[in-house]
């Protein structure tokens, strides 16, 4: 058994879940109150017998990994840990690092924790209570942070004296080494020390400042932030890089504000340490900070499990409008693509016909950002938290009526340019167009062509024209337009991609243990394996395998399969979340797997990857074309067999409203049973098709 399957084995998904939503029996389920969405009437079910949840609300669902991963926004990895603990398993999960010295890292990461939480309330003692700290607590008061605030983000203080902290943490037992290497601490050098002397030893990293502690997202110390008084520079100064501590892939009061980023749908980035402690002292508990300033991909890829509305918030300055396009850049970059089903115009917007060979009723896939970005405006030369303390109410609005990215743009990409001139015009269309082309919604996208055809007095008809070209293009360097191009004119240049791929096999025969295309399912009327609500689970595995395998050869099968599966349609812990990674790689602009696959795949998914790798090793070679029409008949199986077991849970749950009942409930099944039975047919006509 896997050490996720053991994990599996000890933690009761009822049990989790209960921790955290109320749940009450409803026949052999249980039921409670949705806690990724608002709801009133209870969609929101747990199956003990499958160890399972699904909300029929939202339709999420899952295992006991799923739910932790989404309702603490952590990462896999951290998921793993974290239900490792729980659980009383041993997971050494270091990137390949040998037993001895994954444990080792361990115990050095534990030991370090407990170093920076006793370097934390030395810190905050010295601010509350130390004489030397009268400067630090006017501070304080005159940036308008609050007794409460100050305890809430243990803020602390530094003293001028060159060893204070090193002396009382070598005194609790700590080396010197310890705190050099906790980044609390900088060895003399042999130099001249404090006292003027060459004794060596090692002296403060942090003197003379306000300290803030940053956390991870569970709240544990990872390092700190040193605000500068008046004039000293630097300004801030931040923990060297550590075991624990990375400033680009952390993100100030994150572990504060992950539940009230999930409640407000929105999260608002801003630059500073004070901004983000006085916005929460303000009731805006969605905000964080980036340590630096920079955005990088790593703070988008924690954000975008809470939230997919990102509203930055920088310093309005030359500065900060740079790091805002950074930011925005990042996100976009970052962000994953959803590839959703469009239905064909019936007419051209323009011209008001139809062209003859697009019938009624198709669709075609287009690739959309996962993601909607917008910028909060603030006064010239004010600071978000000198807004909030002078004009509370101004702030309270801009969070509320955030600036979307395209009227963002729309006002900084055209500034420098004279509108009046045919060359200006020219640029602004240049530079506008393919910022309108990321534009899901069609409504939106027809309002902002008109606005840039009365901007620059240009026929709508002429830019729609110049629009389509930009689009059937192939991914420029431009992160917006990467991400707005149609997936039917992609496919020509993506089609190939198979081609240049080692050849690929065929699924084996069922007596290889995977059936064929083809081969009847359990509702056709040769049942396989019964387990109550757990159907067909061994041999959707097996699929899952076979599927993953032709992605690890091939990741351009990405841009096939997405549109069809989705994470949540897998049923094996380790296999979701292989295809979560290789598909968010591929997501991101990468054709190929660049990285080692170490570096992106948890070593304790390491045995699923040969698995899945020897899938697809036996039988008749593929060629292009045969691994993307063997890629698209495997998910859409696979989409088949998720709907269905999907289809299974609403029956069970529907005999028991029926049997007490509640009308409501059986109103709600019912129409949820329509929805499953019409995507059914959709898979079955496109599988006939496929032939």
């Amino acid at each position: 058994m896997s050490i996720i399957e053991t994990i599996k084995a000890k933690i009761d998904v009822v049990e989790e879940i209960g921790l955290v939503v109320a749940l009450q029996k409803s026949g052999k389920s249980l039921k409670g109150l949705c806690p990724f969405h608002n709801e009133r009437t209870p969609s929101f079910y747990v199956f003990a017998e499958t160890q399972t949840w699904h909300c029929f609300g939202c339709n999420e669902g899952g295992d006991v990994f799923s739910f932790v991963q989404k309702q603490q926004g952590l990462e896999f990895r951290e998921t793993l840990q974290y239900l490792s603990e729980k659980a009383g398993v041993p997971v050494d999960d270091y990137g390949g690092q040998d037993p001895e010295a994954a444990r080792e890292t361990n115990a050095l990461k534990e030991r370090l924790r407990k170093l920076n939480e006793d370097a934390l309330l030395w810190f905050h003692q010295m601010l509350v209570r130390s004489r030397e700290a009268a400067e630090a607590r006017a501070y304080v008061q005159s940036r308008g942070i609050s007794a409460d605030s100050v305890v809430t983000f243990s803020l602390g203080y530094a003293p001028e004296q060159w060893d204070g902290l090193a002396h009382f943490l070598l005194g609790r037992g700590y080396t010197e080494r310890e705190l050099v290497n906790g980044g609390l601490a900088r060895d003399r050098d042999g130099g001249l020390g404090g006292n003027g002397d060459n004794s060596g030893g090692i002296y403060d990293y942090f003197r003379h400042r306000l300290i803030f502690p940053i956390r991870d997202i569970r709240g544990r110390v990872i390092g700190f932030g040193g605000r500068a008084f008046g004039e000293n520079q630097p300004k801030y100064l931040n923990s060297p890089q550590t075991l624990l501590f990375e400033k680009n892939s952390v993100l100030y009061a994150m572990d504060m504000a992950r539940e009230a980023i999930k409640l407000a749908k929105q999260v608002v980035i801003v630059e500073g340490y004070v901004d983000a402690v006085i916005a929460h002292q303000h009731g805006t508990k969605q905000t964080v900070a980036c340590i630096g300033s920079a955005i990088t991909e790593k703070h988008i890829q924690q954000l975008k499990k809470l939230t997919r509305q990102v509203t930055l918030a920088l310093d309005p300055d030359a500065a900060g409008a740079s790091a805002t396009e950074h930011g925005i850049q990042e996100a976009l970059k970052t962000f994953d693509r959803t590839v959703v089903p469009v239905p064909l115009a019936a007419a051209n917007p323009i011209t008001g016909r139809r062209k003859h060979h697009e019938p009624r009723g198709m669709i075609r896939l287009e690739e959309q950002v996962d993601a909607e970005i917008n910028v909060l405006q603030l006064p010239p030369g004010e600071d978000p938290d000198e807004v909030i303390r002078e004009n509370a109410s101004l702030w309270d609005y801009a969070v509320s009526h955030p600036v979307p990215l395209v009227d963002y743009y729309f006002k900084v990409k055209t500034v420098d340019l004279n509108l009046r001139e045919p060359g200006g015009k020219t640029e602004a269309a240049k530079r506008l167009l393919p910022v309108i082309g990321v534009i899901s919604d069609r409504v939106k996208r027809d309002a902002y062509m008109r606005k840039l055809s009365g901007m620059i007095s240009i026929d709508e008809r002429t830019l729609y024209d110049e629009l389509q070209n930009i689009l059937k293009g192939q991914r420029t360097s431009s992160v917006i337009a990467q991400f707005s191009a149609p997936m039917g004119q992609q496919q020509a240049s993506r089609r190939n991609s198979g081609a240049s791929q080692a050849s690929l096999t065929e699924p084996p025969s069922e007596a290889g243990g995977v059936p064929r295309a083809g081969t009847q399912d359990a509702q056709d009327g040769k049942p396989q394996v019964a387990l109550g609500l757990d159907k067909w689970k061994s041999n959707t595995l097996q699929w899952e395998d076979y599927l993953i395998g032709l992605l690890l050869h091939n990741p351009g099968l990405s841009l096939h399969v997405c549109g069809i599966i989705a994470d949540g349609d897998f049923a094996g812990t380790d296999t979701r979340e292989l295809y979560h990674i290789l598909n968010s790689v591929f997501q991101r602009g990468s054709s190929s797997l660049h990285e080692p696959l170490e570096q992106l795949v948890p070593s304790a998914l390491l045995t699923t990857v040969t698995r899945a790798r020897k899938r697809i090793e036996s039988g008749t070679p593929l060629d292009g074309e045969g691994q993307i029409k063997s890629a698209v008949q495997c998910a859409n199986r696979l989409k088949r067999r998720s709907l269905l077991q999907l289809n299974k849970e609403l029956q069970y749950i529907l005999r028991e409203a029926q049997d007490t009942g509640d009308v409501a409930t059986v109103q709600q099944l019912r129409r949820e049973l329509l929805a499953i039975h019409q995507q059914l047919r959709t898979i079955d006509s496109a599988t006939h098709l496929q032939g």
